[in-house]
């Protein structure tokens, strides 16, 4: 008889619970499901009201603009209706009105949506070679604007960039490391092979002068040159050493950009200087407890 009564009592203490999370899954999946309220305070302001930008150069060495999205989101519940918020130049904007392109002058936060954007393009080639520029959007979204983030501050740079008229050849000389990440520059010369430059001399002092092993044969290094600045260094042998009486061959591989818009052309190439086989390189390995930098290399200026 006991047994029975409390199997009886089991089963009307789980229906209960039952009919609890049933009423409640109810009530708030009905919460969930209805219209947003028109009559819900919201407030508007823009999203990553801060940016800097720099433009860019294609593989061939065009030109790239710089494209962008402007956001504005909602502070709180999406609305019925569709939002409307007008953006307006800031006199404070110190990009010309000719470079650069809106997808539109207001932004609409469609109805059930939590914001809205517009697309900014920059006309690149009117804007200085160097400058930055300052565009500075105030939004209005009447009495429906926040207290803060109503101002947007995008800094546009067309940064400076001159092509090489010969492709690699214009590369082609002896550098001097002017300045290094770990103290150990090289003094280095470059042919070019087609869009590569074939480097010699690159990492020599690292090996010799921190890892103390006299570099006994070695090979000129592939590095492959783009149209666009960047320069990619294949991993690849580079030499062989020796320490106590028995040789070490090592491998490279980096990347870096060269520069043609000064006096004379600039390669700055990072790398890192590998046991065959290794996933990581000397320097990743010994730094920060030996080296200042977890790759090599640095800025080298043709003589």
């Amino acid at each position: 008889m006991m047994k029975k009564i409390i199997k009886r009592f089991a089963f009307v203490a789980v229906s209960a619970v039952l009919l609890v999370s049933c009423d409640w899954d109810e009530d708030n999946f009905a919460a969930l499901s209805n219209s947003p309220d028109p009559n819900a305070t919201y407030y508007v302001q823009f999203k990553d009201a801060s940016k800097s930008l720099e433009s860019g150069v294609s593989e061939s060495g065009d030109l790239v603009d710089i494209e962008t999205t402007i956001i504005v989101n909602i502070l709180g519940l999406p609305q019925a209706q569709d939002i409307t918020v007008n953006l307006t130049l800031d006199p404070a904007s110190t990009i010309d009105e000719s470079m650069y392109e809106l997808s539109a002058s207001s932004i609409t936060i469609p109805a059930g949506s939590a914001g809205g954007l517009v697309t900014l393009t920059t006309n690149t080639e009117l804007m200085p070679v160097g400058e930055e520029l300052d565009l500075i959007l105030n939004m209005d979204a009447g009495a429906n604007s926040a207290t803060a983030g109503l101002q947007l501050t995008y800094n546009l740079l067309r940064i400076a960039f001159c092509p090489l008229e010969n492709g690699a050849v214009d590369l082609e000389g002896t550098y001097t490391a002017t300045s290094d990440l770990n103290g150990y520059g090289d003094a280095i010369s470059a042919v070019a092979d087609g869009e590569t430059l074939m480097i010699s001399g690159l990492g020599v002092s690292f090996i010799e002068g921190f890892w103390g092993e006299p570099v006994i044969a070695s090979e000129a290094i592939s590095a492959e040159v783009a149209g666009n600045g960047g320069i990619t260094i294949p991993r690849q042998y580079i030499y062989t050493t020796t320490y106590e009486g028995a040789p070490y061959d090592y491998e490279i591989a980096g990347t870096g950009k060269w520069t043609n818009c000064d006096a004379k052309p600039t390669l700055i190439i990072d790398y890192d200087i590998y046991y065959v086989g290794d996933t990581d390189g000397l320097g990743k390995q010994y730094y920060p407890t030996y080296l200042a930098s977890e790759t090599l290399g640095g800025t080298f200026t043709m003589n």
